[in-house]
C-alpha cells in the first residue's frame, strides 16, 4: 500500500510476528525500509504497536533462511528508515525475503507493519 491512513496495515497478535514477501524476480538485496504512522499521525498519540526489533533473512532454493541483517525500528526518528542488508559476503540472490519482527514499543495485544520495501 501506499497511503498511510492510521489503522490501515497488516496487523498480527501479540508483539513477535513475521512475514514472508515474494520478489517479482531473485534479487541480490542491499536494503529495507520500514514505515510506521507517526505519533502525530495516531488517534491515541501513540505508536506502541511498531515494530521494534527485526531481523530480516533471505530465503534460499531449499527454504533456508540466511540472515541478512538485524535493527531496531526508531520511533523517535523519521518515520520510513533505511537499512542496508549484508549482502557481500552471500553474494547471492533471493526471491523470498522474511521480515521477523522480535518485539514491538510495547503494545501486548498486536503490531502493525505499515510498509516495507526491499532494494536490490
Amino acid at each position: 500500500q501506499t497511503e498511510l491512513t492510521p489503522g490501515q496495515c497488516w496487523p498480527f497478535q501479540g508483539s513477535q510476528g513475521h512475514v514472508v514477501i515474494k520478489l517479482p524476480a531473485p534479487v541480490w538485496p542491499t536494503a529495507l525500509t520500514v514505515q510506521h504512522i507517526s505519533k502525530a499521525e495516531s488517534p491515541s498519540g501513540s505508536v506502541s504497536s511498531a515494530p521494534k526489533d527485526i531481523a530480516v533473512s533471505g530465503l534460499d532454493d531449499e527454504g533456508d533462511a540466511v540472515l541478512l541483517g538485524t535493527f531496531v525500528y526508531d520511533i523517535e526518528r523519521e518515520v520510513l528508515q533505511l537499512f542496508p542488508l549484508k549482502v557481500r559476503e552471500f553474494r547471492k540472490a533471493f526471491q523470498y525475503i522474511q521480515v521477523d519482527v522480535e518485539s514491538n514499543w510495547g503494545n501486548p495485544d498486536f503490531t502493525c507493519i505499515y510498509q516495507v520495501q526491499v532494494y536490490g
